[in-house]
């Protein structure tokens, strides 16, 4: 299994709009940072997480056309706002049904956004034989999307609850402030984990910082952790320098071969 890093920023990026580069070192490339989201590939099944503002440019580079799904982890801007897309990448592209994953929560709040999309009496210009459709997600029921096999868990993300994914020894936990003790359990005997570290201080009550990963990672021990939802408190250089070598900041098109 492949997992590409398509964006490894905070809601608003790196640099933030107005050209903001706070701690971050603009002459290096791997503090641009795309609104978060990842793309899980194995033999000729695509499944994107997330579908952000940046997910044009995001499906440029990496020729996104033809997925198995779409796995939503909550309905915040930058995790959605590349629904705008879905019209194109259903006609050009997406030659069969497309299914969209999200807890009932998350489906409700992107149909308030993107309503004409799901409106069967409003003609959307899908051209192509395929259309998208729901699948509810239930935290801790196993859903088999093209060839992974996904189990969904909870996390605390704020005021809200946001949906992590463990696909055999890899785990992906963007957004999430601390994790109820059954999902906690479910992120042992990783390989590799990749979980969001939003700033270096704890200063954003609604993600995890530096102090605290590390401190998950002594005790759930991944072989290989990778930071994501990086702001702009967080100089690649300059963290990277105080981390061990089992963890890692994570950049825009990292690819990481399971």
């Amino acid at each position: 299994m492949k997992v590409t890093i398509l964006g490894s920023g905070s809601a608003y990026g790196v640099p933030y709009a107005g050209n903001s580069w706070g701690a971050c070192n603009p002459a290096n490339p791997k503090n641009r940072r795309l609104a978060p989201s990842i793309l899980l590939e194995e033999g000729d099944s695509r499944l994107l997480v997330d579908m952000g503002p940046d997910f044009k440019a995001q499906a440029e580079r990496h020729e996104i056309r033809e997925l198995d799904g779409v796995f939503f982890t909550h309905p915040h801007a930058d995790h959605i706002a590349g629904m705008f897309h879905l019209p194109i990448l259903m006609s050009y592209y997406q030659n069969r049904n497309l299914p969209l994953y999200a807890d009932r929560f998350t489906r409700k709040e992107i149909e308030k956004n993107w309503w004409y999309m799901f409106d069967p009496a409003i003609n959307v210009e899908y051209s192509g034989p395929g259309r998208p459709y729901w699948t509810e997600i239930i935290p801790y029921s196993r859903y088999q999307i093209g060839k992974f096999d996904i189990l969904p868990f909870n996390q605390q993300h704020g005021r809200i609850n946001s949906l992590g994914l463990r696909v055999g020894d890899f785990a992906y936990s963007t957004d999430v402030r601390s994790f109820p003790e059954e999902s906690f359990a479910l992120l042992k005997n990783l390989k590799v984990w990749i979980v969001d570290c939003n700033c270096e201080k704890d200063q954003d009550k609604s993600h995890s910082y530096l102090e605290q990963c590390l401190r998950w990672v002594d005790e759930l021990k991944p072989e290989m952790t990778y930071l994501t939802h990086l702001d702009y408190t967080i100089d690649y250089d300059a963290v990277s320098a105080k981390l061990p070598s089992n963890v890692a900041l994570a950049y825009d098109n990292l690819e990481i071969i399971l």
